[in-house]
């Protein structure tokens, strides 16, 4: 079926086949749902695209080495490199929050619902970082953290609602594909650790009182 379909797709149709697998390399998710401007959340027709030519696009990702995943539950697609190679690698305060913004989508899963996407700003998410979760031990400036949080739009793991990422009122959702990004085995490893370093420093405190 699938190289079937290319030879006889109409040019619309082979234009949107091209655009989402380049969608695909570049931002490595397509999300089922995204937010317009004044109007909320609506249906992606890419994704709706993608469903109903899953198989073709598929198997023309495969001769460039990368393997078409999807999430139905969660809805998303993604590519992974079958070599392993073109990772996106993070700095350390990049890390930081994408690490901060998988715990607050953890913390919100029980409330989403079939919503998918928890929704907060920059200002909550720096708390979380800094304080709660104390995973730097200060707050980043906001040329980095609009650099970190541009990155992690550009590959569809966030996406803003309103506002400029280097603004504390900026409000952004977090997109079900975080789930993917970092997975529970490694968010459990790290918060382990960080409870740990939290239990050991409070058991300093106490031997200095």
């Amino acid at each position: 079926m699938s190289f079937e379909w290319l030879s006889t797709a109409t040019q619309k149709d082979l234009d949107r086949f091209k655009s989402i697998c380049n969608q695909l390399l570049s931002r490595t998710y397509v999300v089922r749902t995204v937010y317009q401007p004044g109007v909320g959340r609506v249906n992606n027709p890419d994704y709706v695209f993608l469903s109903a030519h899953f198989e073709a696009i598929q198997e023309y990702l495969a001769f460039l080495d990368w393997d078409l995943r999807k999430d139905d539950l969660n809805g998303y697609y993604y590519v992974l490199n079958t070599d392993e190679a073109n990772r996106c690698n993070l700095n350390k305060k990049e890390t930081a929050m994408l690490l901060a913004i998988r715990m607050l989508y953890e913390e919100n899963l029980e409330r989403l619902g079939l919503e998918q996407d928890a929704v907060c700003s920059v200002r909550d998410l720096l708390e979380k970082v800094v304080t709660d979760y104390a995973i730097l031990p200060a707050k980043p400036n906001m040329d980095e953290v609009k650099r970190a949080l541009t990155v992690l739009d550009n590959h569809s793991v966030i996406q803003r609602i309103e506002g400029k990422y280097n603004q504390g009122s900026c409000k952004f959702a977090i997109l079900p594909t975080v789930l993917s990004a970092v997975s529970s085995e490694k968010l459990n490893a790290i918060v382990s650790v960080l409870r740990k370093e939290e239990e050991s420093e409070e058991a300093e405190e106490d031997s200095a009182d």
